[in-house]
């Protein structure tokens, strides 16, 4: 797992309902994704949260596995949005050499 939202002026969770549209689910598959947008998955991890970009099919995989227990949800999020909060110049190069946007 690499890419993460780390906005620097709020929180993961203000970013995604300001941002994103939240998925009523636990799952989603990868063909439910709409163009110019990538699935963004806020993990309770009991202290911290964390916000997973799922950039490719095995990553939303991995992401909302049925075997690991952590609340979670799901959210679509516009990958224009997601360069401004994504701090890993390798998620700015993997969007341009995939041509998602």
């Amino acid at each position: 797992m690499g890419f993460y939202v780390n906005p620097p002026n709020q929180s993961k969770e203000s970013f995604l309902i300001g941002h994103g549209i939240a998925i009523p689910s636990r799952t989603m598959s990868w063909d439910q994704v709409p163009a110019g947008s990538l699935p963004v998955v806020l993990m309770n991890n009991g202290h911290f949260s964390a916000a997973g970009i799922a950039y490719k099919p095995e990553e939303l995989a991995e992401f909302t596995r049925s075997d690991d227990p952590r609340p979670r949800t799901i959210y679509v999020v516009k990958i224009e949005d997601l360069m401004q909060v994504c701090n890993d110049p390798y998620f700015a190069k993997y969007v341009k050499d995939n041509k998602l946007i």
